[in-house]
């Protein structure tokens, strides 16, 4: 017998609509070979999908806001008197149009050749070079695709508190509020819901006009958009959150290389989906997130005087990997501002979250295929001549495109030590983009899972962006072969604990730093844990 047969409700909100992926979502699935990237959840058909459980979870999560387990009544528990959740989440298959077929089901799959592939490096503190055992990637639904919601809640008794709960969550996931999936402090996993088409129905059961109603489809069980002016005062306040924005421009090339060379350039830089046709640098959230924490472990190893060890020279792969996990765990205000590697029995997230910065230039697919080699480009009877004359007209109508946009190929060589000549197998090129414009970085600190701490880990946050306005961090890759160097334009705060924004040195000047620094002298007085 179906367990929901006996589950009594009087009435019935359903929400359907689709949620446009803002920056690219990864929702783990299940892997056969450690070898490769994580890969998506994947459906019986082998569709890229997010599960029901997942999206539950995370609406449930957001619904808690600071005060966890307050929804049980909506959400379902698992005490002693534990009951089933009233709310039920359909899964959500990812496509590439909002759009539903004659049998109301999403019309056009997100095929898996279109994923993304995200790579993940951990950088040794002491060597500079990659940890051991810290290389992977993940696959991901790229940026500009849509994933189906459909959500109904089941009401015993107060239809109009009920009401008001899914209009709250509703209007966060229109604002960009929740997010889905794995790294979303790597900037993964944000989208929004589109106000069209969406569709809103609350249907009534205790009534014998409510019951005709869902029979005949009358149109007036819909309702538009716009929320209700029903409020719910049992609903938990919001997490606290502060937003850092961080203008900026490259004063030389700065690039994340992508995870495979090209054929017009031996290295890449990484490139998302704009839209259908375009790609664009990125830079990952990822990538950001790590350069800000390995200064922050700098800043707090000199103000503790604490070194981190490295393992013995002749130590094994194994024993190279556990000591980067031990000095990523070592300094308790890096840990709860950007997570934990291994934090007693459990991992820990941070509550720092790096988001995905993308270029402000687009790429043609086309250019980007003769990049890459994906297209080996052109109609032979275009240019005329030989074949070796084509590939060079080719080349050069490439070189002329990409000069336009922003970027150039650039020959690099060893030099060999001992006759001073170039190194034989050392020549390679490199896709440089030596004039592109940015969009800023965008930063944000989850002070309600900092709790009691959050005056420390601001302190350290406001010291590492002080550093970065000061010219002292790097992004991308190749920081020491000239590359990542950039100018802070403005740095500005919004959030607790200023009451409005305020740019960094503001900030850094106002009556509430005071009560930050005097949190951090005091953290510096106790002993690392």
């Amino acid at each position: 017998m179906n367990p929901r047969a006996r589950h009594r409700f009087t009435s019935r909100i359903r929400a359907r609509g689709w949620l446009l992926t803002t920056t690219p979502l990864h929702v783990g699935g299940l892997g056969h070979d450690p070898s490769e990237p994580l890969p998506i959840a994947l459906d019986g058909q082998g569709r890229p999908y997010v599960p029901g459980t997942t999206l539950a979870g995370v609406l449930r999560h957001w619904m808690d806001g600071a005060s966890p387990g307050a929804l049980d009544d909506l959400w379902g528990s698992t005490d002693e008197e534990g009951r089933a959740s009233r709310v039920v989440v359909a899964d959500g298959l990812v496509t590439t149009e909002h759009r539903l077929d004659e049998h109301g089901l999403p019309a056009a799959p997100l095929d898996v050749a279109a994923l993304e592939f995200r790579p993940s490096v951990g950088i040794d503190r002491v060597t500079g070079a990659a940890a051991p055992g810290f290389l992977y990637g993940r696959a991901v639904v790229p940026a500009g695709h849509h994933v189906r919601l459909e959500i109904d809640i089941e009401s015993d008794g107060d239809a109009a508190r009920d009401e008001a709960r899914m209009d709250a969550l509703l209007t966060a996931l229109r604002a960009g509020k929740v997010r889905f999936g794995a790294a979303t402090g790597r900037g993964l996993g944000a989208v929004r819901l589109l106000d069209d088409p969406f569709e809103l129905v609350v249907d009534r059961f205790d009534s014998p006009e409510g019951l005709l109603a869902v029979l005949r489809n009358d149109p007036a069980r819909r309702r538009g958009v716009e929320p209700s002016l029903r409020t719910d005062p049992e609903l938990p306040p919001a997490r606290e959150v502060l937003d850092v924005r961080v203008e900026w421009r490259p004063l030389a090339p700065v690039m994340v290389r992508a995870g495979a060379s090209g054929l017009f350039a031996d290295t890449l830089p990484l490139t998302t989906r704009v839209d259908r046709r375009h790609v664009t640098l990125v830079l990952p959230g990822g990538s950001i997130k790590g350069v800000l924490r390995n200064h922050a472990e700098l800043v707090e190893r000199t103000a503790r005087r604490v070194p981190g060890l490295p393992a013995p020279f002749d130590a094994s792969a194994a024993e190279h990997s556990a000591a980067f996990r031990a000095r990523l765990d070592q300094l308790p205000a890096v840990r709860a501002l950007f997570g934990a590697a291994r934090d007693g029995r459990e991992r820990g997230a941070g509550a720092l979250r790096a988001e995905e910065c993308a270029a402000l230039v687009t790429v043609p697919d086309e250019l980007w295929d003769a990049v890459t080699g994906a297209d080996t480009g052109g109609d032979p009877g275009e240019s005329g001549g030989d074949e070796e004359t084509r590939e060079g007209a080719l080349a050069d109508s490439v070189r002329d495109r990409l000069e336009d946009l922003g970027m150039a190929r650039a020959d690099h060589v060893a030099l060999d030590r001992w006759t001073g000549g170039a190194a034989d197998g050392r020549l390679f090129t490199v896709l440089e983009p030596h004039a592109v414009k940015w969009e800023p970085i965008r930063l944000s600190v989850d002070l309600t899972r900092l709790g009691s701490g959050s005056e420390v880990a601001l302190a350290l946050l406001l010291v590492t962006l002080r550093d970065l306005a000061g010219g002292r961090i790097p992004l991308g890759a190749s920081a020491n072969r000239g590359f990542g160097d950039i100018e802070v334009a403005e740095i500005v705060l919004t959030g607790p604990p200023w009451a409005r924004p305020v740019t960094l040195p503001q900030a850094l000047n106002s009556p509430e730093a005071s009560s930050v620094a005097r949190a951090w002298t005091d953290y510096l007085a106790r002993e690392v844990s």
